[in-house]
């Protein structure tokens, strides 16, 4: 198996979904999608976010979430579903699904055509940025692949292809990570830039609690859960 990242970076008013999460920097979203036919496409989307901002980004994808994986135009006479199998005031989990119309050239469409079938999607989007990672049985056709993309691409969409060497470094991307509540993920997100995992310790408790504006105990806590959530997940994979 080979893998590969594409990264799509919009400029503003280019895309309404990239703008939705441009305008909300905390906001993310990721992904796991299969193709099983030329024409039909499903994937899974949990989007995790302040208040507010989740409900936007969800309605602003089902309006306009296909545009958002085609390279065409966004009006792609457009056979597109969204139902939400999960809400809270900070996430989401979507399911989407569509047909391939006349009109249509999407990425996952465009993999499938060059790359044949057995292939997986994961995405990761924040701000500006739209991650695709994509686990192919080989790369004979990457080259041809990229072309296209380019070829379909716009002025407006930066378009950055490179090889993941790591296949498992792919899985880690899949939003399969535990549902954590959205406090939680950014206080452990936090942690994580902030080195307070490292060995040495590069920042102590009271130092983030400061640095987030939180009480040092409401800090404690949601790093206990957190890691409790990651813990067990871990332990019953």
């Amino acid at each position: 198996m080979r893998a590969f990242a594409l990264r799509l970076d919009y400029e503003p008013g280019v895309d309404p979904v990239a703008d939705a999460f441009r305008e909300e920097p905390d906001l993310s979203a990721h992904s796991l999608a299969c193709a099983v036919t030329p024409d039909h496409w499903w994937r899974v989307d949990r989007l995790v976010g302040p208040k507010g901002s989740v409900e936007e980004a969800a309605a602003t994808l089902d309006a306009h979430g296909h545009a958002a994986d085609c390279l065409g135009p966004g009006d792609c006479a457009r056979d597109y579903r969204t139902d939400v199998l999960y809400r809270d005031p900070t996430s989401r989990i979507l399911f989407r699904s569509w047909r391939r119309t006349a009109r249509c050239v999407s990425i996952p469409h465009l993999a499938l055509a060059h790359l044949g079938p057995g292939v997986l999607f994961a995405t990761e989007r924040r701000a500006d940025e739209y991650t695709w990672r994509v686990l192919v049985p080989s790369d004979e056709s990457l080259g041809r692949l990229y072309d296209d993309l380019r070829a379909r691409g716009d002025d407006d969409v930066g378009l950055t292809l490179r090889r993941v060497t790591d296949a498992s470094a792919w899985l880690t991307a899949y939003s399969g990570r535990p549902g954590l509540p959205y406090e939680q993920y950014e206080t452990l997100r936090a942690a994580v830039e902030r080195g307070y995992y490292e060995t040495p310790r590069e920042i102590s408790v009271e130092e983030l609690a400061a640095e987030l504006g939180v009480p040092r105990s409401t800090l404690s806590y949601r790093l206990r859960r957190a890691e409790a959530e990651l813990a067990t997940g871990f332990v019953r994979e």
